[in-house]
């Protein structure tokens, strides 16, 4: 007992030094290297849009039996919405730098948002990871899903990290962020996205959530010429039965 005792404190410690360190001058924890800003809406502005993040992690529902649970955006809250982001698997905790971490088993994340406007809209989900990198399918966290939709993966950074999480197998750490979005959705007021860890050593260090309405279709090319040629055929034809008119 003491033996497993001392290992797991061993592991915490080793995590904490990990986080101290810092990663390279490239990438930073709990700071976006790529940010994120949807192009078919205003945040906090356009009515009916969200905008929650997190750079750091707290239990706000400490001591919980399902894991960590944050209810509290600390950078913004934007539109009215309730938010839950809880690690259900029990097994994970928080770092030294406020990441979701477990050494033990690959985290499941269950991200409940509430008061949201019903009807379609775009959802996208910013994440950023710390530590495990799956390279076979090139991702940290998978499985995203929106109200059991799967959402389109798009990765915007990647950077190898210098130090390897204590107990982990002998490999590269990964800095990952990357974007998961849900295009033209129909949501009821209330939803929930999913994703996964791909193993142990995979810590959470960002999120946010935008969600807005469905952004405009660009007419196509095609179409807008034959458009505009029709206003041309129309405008000719109109000048034409003037010029009968008046002779």
């Amino acid at each position: 007992m003491n033996r497993t005792k001392s290992q797991f404190t061993g592991c915490i410690l080793g995590l904490g030094l990990l986080l101290a360190a810092g990663q390279s001058a490239h990438a930073l924890q709990a700071s976006w290297d790529v940010p994120f800003t949807p192009s078919a809406w205003t945040r906090g502005t356009t009515p009916g849009s969200l905008y929650a993040e997190w750079n750091v992690f707290n239990d706000n529902l400490s001591p919980t039996p399902a894991g960590v649970q944050d209810t509290t955006p600390e950078v913004a809250n934007f539109g009215g919405g309730t938010y839950n982001v809880a690690e259900t698997t029990g097994g994970s905790f928080l770092t030294s730098g406020n990441n979701i971490y477990s050494p033990f088993n690959a985290t499941q994340f269950q991200f409940t948002v509430g008061n949201a406007a019903s009807g379609s809209g775009d959802v996208y989900l910013h994440i950023a990871s710390l530590g495990n990198f799956n390279t076979t399918l090139q991702q940290a966290f998978t499985n995203f899903t929106l109200n059991g939709i799967a959402g389109t993966y798009q990765e915007l950074f990647r950077e190898v990290t210098s130090i390897t999480p204590p107990g982990a197998p002998p490999s590269d750490s990964y800095e990952i962020e990357a974007l998961v979005s849900w295009l033209g959705v129909t949501h009821a007021p209330s939803f929930v996205l999913g994703f996964d860890a791909i193993g142990p050593h995979a810590s959470l260090d960002q999120l946010s959530l935008d969600v807005g309405p469905v952004a405009p279709v660009p007419l196509p090319a095609a179409a807008y010429f034959m458009a505009t040629g029709l206003v041309g055929l129309w405008t000719m034809a109109r000048r034409k039965k003037a010029s009968r008119l008046s002779s």
